[in-house]
């Protein structure tokens, strides 16, 4: 306290005077209109000046998250090759992963949507499956050279069939509210699936692998029929994404050429 006092004692004259040059600058614009154009254009660019510093800093630490958030995803691809598959993308190994990163997305609508930097001149066509790290996204549905948009779970057309390890298989659906959580239904009753319970994606080979997607939380038995439906957690956040992976089977062509006989 007895800094601030010496403070104000020894630069009272300049204080005493910037004040005074600031009530007049006041007085000033107020009878002035140009004046006070004047004024309210060096406010607003000093205003300015600031948020734009504050983006520069939120942006930077932003662009340090987003690094970190790819070499824990690099990590989690490289490090042990078939062992990482096992947790989250199995038989991986015949895919290769194109890497693309989200420029657009949204989770809050009931039809959302996903837009990555990555398109036809990298290998990216329809048909092909997205997903991160953390488990599966949905599924690529239009693509231009250097973009390509992503249809995902959190769609009214982003159905897809899944599986709970040794029960069976089931549909998983949104339901268009909460963006953790999905529906599992018609797993056949002898399959009743339990809290814990990983469920994974069930494709066609040529869209992607059988990837995490999701944890049971409960389940409740249709009266009806016996079927179980199943409330997941999804594995991937949908609110906070910055990249993801489009899954590209290998051997494609040899798959293509197979003539499926007709029932």
């Amino acid at each position: 306290m007895r800094q601030l006092i010496l403070f104000f004692a020894k630069y009272r004259s300049t204080l005493l005077l910037s004040v005074f040059v600031l009530i007049a600058l006041l007085r000033h614009s107020l009878k002035n209109p140009l004046a006070e154009h004047r004024l309210n254009n060096v406010g607003f660019g000093a205003v300015a000046t600031v948020h734009n510093g504050l983006s520069g800093w939120k942006q930077y630490w932003r662009l340090e998250a987003i690094n970190e958030e790819l070499a824990r995803e690099n990590a989690r691809l490289r490090s042990g090759g078939t062992r990482a598959s096992a947790n989250h993308f199995s038989n991986s190994t015949d895919y290769d992963f194109i890497p693309a990163r989200i420029v657009d997305y949204s989770y809050t609508k009931r039809n959302n949507y996903i837009i990555v930097h990555a398109g036809r001149r990298d290998g990216i066509h329809p048909g092909m499956g997205a997903m991160s790290a953390n488990g599966w996204i949905g599924s690529v549905v239009e693509v231009s050279d250097a973009y390509s948009h992503i249809t995902p779970v959190l769609h009214s057309k982003g159905n897809i069939g899944a599986r709970i390890s040794g029960k069976g298989l089931g549909e998983l659906h949104w339901d268009g509210t909460d963006p953790s959580w999905a529906t599992l239904i018609d797993i056949q009753r002898e399959n009743r699936p339990m809290p814990g319970d990983s469920v994974y994606s069930f494709t066609r080979t040529s869209v992607g692998p059988s990837t995490l997607t999701g944890i049971v939380i409960s389940a409740v038995q249709n009266n009806e029929d016996l079927t179980w439906t199943a409330k997941v957690a999804l594995s991937a956040d949908y609110k906070n994404m910055n990249w993801l992976y489009i899954s590209k089977l290998k051997d494609a062509g040899s798959l293509d050429s197979l003539q499926v006989p007709a029932l």
